[in-house]
């Protein structure tokens, strides 16, 4: 006796079978995982120091007094453009003036005093008792006071010694000072450098003439690229550490006394395959990438090189051309299928 099973029955089961294999097949192929990735180039690596510092003038100038008196004409404000020369400060001082035509007063007796000490000699007028003249009449002396009475009336003003700005203006009219007296400063904002105290260790590291990248905060993180213009010979023994002075370019707006981040170059490679440094990876304790092949992540185990503004050098493991990911590849398998998004 045959066996007829209903046809509704067998059409279900097929149906079902399609319907498992359907999901089978969309469990097997997931969404590509979103990443950003960069291509491995060919290109020069710096080594860098990186460190703060601030930016100074390398030229500066200390107004100081050399007089006791009152100043009677000091600049209006900070930022005043002067000329080399130019007047910056006057300290009246009815002393100076006085001092002055008191030593021209007692020159002019030593001196008459000497010639008529030398018309009176008895003998030969050799140096040797021209000079015994000049001790015992008290002329040598005479001039000496002379000679610091005409300098302390000099410096009743204090002059500009270059093209700059006024700064750090301390004193105003009216108020009285003494010899040593600091009045302000004169910069010049044409010349500019960072300066920077690094360990003993780095220092050993950094070069009289290699590059240095220098960005600006207050400018709006402004880049420019200065050179090594300094490296101390020197270990301070207290601090272990010596300075290093980056020579600027000129920069509209940027002034003495910024902040400044630095990278110092420290060595130069040329010729090197380089790869992103935020592409690299620590797995089982190695160094690993994520190269992109046929639309899926290959995990690959490299060796690095030197690493320097942002790029690592890689020797073996990825080739010049290649893809790798850059963000996205925390969490990533091996093979995981990947899309490339801006």
């Amino acid at each position: 006796m045959k066996k007829v099973w209903p046809v509704p029955v067998a059409v279900a089961l097929a149906c079902s079978c399609g319907s498992k294999e359907g999901q089978e097949a969309e469990a097997i192929e997931p969404s590509p995982l979103p990443v950003t990735a960069a291509y491995a180039s060919i290109d020069t690596l710096y080594e860098v120091i990186e460190v703060s510092g601030r930016v100074s003038s390398a030229r500066t100038q200390d107004l100081v007094a050399q007089i006791q008196g009152v100043i009677s004409a000091a600049p209006d404000c900070e930022g005043t453009s002067v000329r080399q020369g130019d007047v910056l400060f006057r300290i009246a001082s009815g002393a100076a003036g006085a001092d002055l035509s008191a030593a021209y007063a007692e020159y002019r007796r030593t001196e008459a005093l000497y010639e008529y000490e030398c018309s009176n000699y008895q003998g030969e007028l050799t140096d040797e008792v021209s000079g015994m003249l000049r001790a015992t009449t008290g002329l040598d002396n005479a001039q000496a006071v002379l000679s610091r009475a005409h300098i302390s009336y000099g410096n009743e003003t204090v002059t500009a010694g270059f093209d700059g700005l006024v700064s750090d203006v301390r004193v105003r009219e009216g108020m009285t000072v003494y010899p040593g007296t600091l009045l302000g400063s004169l910069v010049d904002p044409s010349s500019l450098r960072a300066e920077v105290d690094l360990d003993e260790r780095q220092l050993a590291r950094c070069h009289d003439g290699f590059p240095a990248y220098v960005t600006i905060p207050s400018l709006g993180d402004t880049v420019v690229t200065g050179s090594v213009e300094s490296v101390s010979p020197v270990v301070d023994p207290t601090m272990r550490a010596g300075t290093v002075t980056i020579a600027l370019p000129a920069v509209e707006g940027l002034r003495p006394g910024a902040t400044a981040r630095l990278e110092i170059v420290t060595a130069i490679h040329p010729d090197l395959v380089v790869i992103p440094e935020e592409a690299v990876l620590v797995r089982d304790a190695r160094d690993m990438v994520f190269v992109i092949e046929d639309g899926k992540a290959e995990w690959r185990y490299i060796t690095r090189g030197p690493s320097g503004r942002g790029l690592v050098a890689v020797s073996d493991g990825v080739s010049a051309g290649e893809q790798v990911i850059t963000s996205g590849h925390y969490s990533l398998a091996h093979d995981a299928p990947v899309a490339v998004v801006q």
